[in-house]
C-alpha cells in the first residue's frame, strides 16, 4: 500500500528522515534503505530510541554518487508575497506506514524520547509462592513486636480473677495499654519477665481496691461484733430480769402463805404492797431464794413488831 506524502509544513528544509521518510526521498523501499544502512553505502543516526535518522546531507551524497539529484518532493513551501502573518510553531509530519516511523520527530524539530520499557516477564507459580511466603514471613516478623504487646495484656486482663468489679477491669485496660509498650517490653525482655512484670502491675493497679476491700470486710466484722455483744447484752439483761421477776413472784408467794392466817385483811394487803415494793427495789439477779425469805420475814416482823406495839399502847 502506497501513502502520499503530506505537504510539509514549515519554511526551513527538513534536515532529519526516518526511514520511510528517507525511502520516499530517495524514490526506493524502506527494505532498501535499511540494507544501505546495514551496508554502511548510507549510514544512519541512532535516536535515544534505538530508531534510525537519515541526515539531508547523507542522502543527496547518495544521490550524488547514484547520479540524481535531490528530491523535488520535499521543498520548502514558497512565501507569499502579501504582508507578513505569524507563523505557528512547526507541527511533525504525521507517523505513517513503517513501525520506526512511529517515533516523534527529528532532533531539529520534535523531542526525542526514550523507548518504552520491555514488559515484564511472567513469574513461574513456584517463583510467585516463594514471594508470597517471602512477604508474609516479613509480615509476620515485623507485626510479632505488636503481637506480643497484646498477649501481655490480654494475660494481664485475664489475671483479674472473679468477682472484682467491671469498673476495676476498665482501670485494668487503661493501666495496661498505657503502661505495655515497645518502650517498657523491648525484644531482649524474656516472655517469663513479661508476664511477671505485668503481673506486678496489675498487683500495683489492683491495690487500693484490695485495700478498700480489707478496710470493708473489717468494718463489716466490727459492725456484726457490735450486734452480738448488744445480743448478748440485751439476752443477759432479760434473762436477769426474768431471774428478779422469778424472785419477786416466789418472794411474794411466800408473803401470802406467811400472812395467810393471824393476819388482818386490811393488815394482810398493807403488808404484801410493801413486801411487794421492797421486793422491787431490792432484789438483784444473783440472790437466791433464801435471801428473798429473809427479806421477806425482815419486813413481816417489823409489821408484827409495830402490832405488838399498838397492842400495849
Amino acid at each position: 500500500m502506497t501513502t502520499k506524502r503530506k505537504p510539509q509544513r514549515w519554511g526551513t528544509e527538513k534536515k532529519w528522515f526516518s526511514a520511510s521518510e528517507a525511502a520516499r526521498y530517495l524514490d526506493v523501499s524502506v527494505d532498501k534503505v535499511r540494507q544501505l544502512d546495514q551496508s554502511g553505502e548510507l549510514p544512519a543516526e541512532r535516536t535515544k530510541g534505538g530508531h534510525r535518522r537519515f541526515s539531508r546531507k547523507a542522502l543527496d551524497a547518495y544521490l550524488a554518487r547514484k547520479g540524481r539529484g535531490g528530491s523535488p518532493r520535499v521543498q520548502e513551501r514558497p512565501r507569499r508575497p502579501s504582508r507578513p502573518v505569524e507563523r505557528p510553531e512547526p507541527i511533525p509530519d504525521p507517523l505513517e506506514e513503517d513501525p520506526e516511523d512511529f517515533e516523534p520527530g527529528d532532533e531539529y524539530y520534535e523531542p526525542l524520547v526514550e523507548a518504552p520499557s520491555p514488559p515484564p516477564q511472567p513469574i513461574s507459580p513456584l517463583e510467585k509462592f516463594a514471594r508470597e511466603m517471602e512477604e508474609r514471613r516479613k509480615r509476620e516478623r515485623d507485626e510479632a513486636p505488636l503481637r506480643r504487646l497484646t498477649t501481655l495484656k490480654q494475660y494481664g486482663l485475664n489475671q483479674i480473677g472473679w468477682g472484682i468489679p467491671d469498673s476495676w477491669h476498665a482501670r485494668v485496660a487503661a493501666a495496661l495499654e498505657s503502661y505495655v509498650t515497645l518502650k517498657t517490653f523491648p525484644a531482649w525482655v524474656s516472655d517469663v519477665d513479661a508476664y511477671r512484670i505485668v503481673r506486678g502491675k496489675l498487683e500495683e493497679v489492683l491495690q487500693p481496691y484490695h485495700d478498700e476491700l480489707v478496710r470493708k470486710k473489717a468494718e463489716e466484722a466490727r459492725r456484726e461484733e457490735e450486734a452480738a455483744t448488744k445480743r448478748r447484752q440485751q439476752e443477759e439483761e432479760a434473762q436477769e430480769e426474768r431471774r428478779v421477776q422469778e424472785l419477786i413472784d416466789d418472794g411474794m408467794r411466800y408473803t401470802r402463805s406467811e400472812t395467810l392466817l393471824d393476819w388482818d385483811s386490811d393488815d394482810r394487803a398493807r403488808a404484801l404492797r410493801d413486801v411487794e415494793r421492797i421486793l422491787n427495789d431490792t432484789v438483784e439477779p444473783d440472790w437466791t431464794e433464801q435471801d428473798v425469805k429473809d427479806a421477806v420475814d425482815d419486813e413481816l416482823a417489823e409489821w408484827q413488831d409495830d402490832e405488838d406495839e399498838e397492842d400495849e399502847s
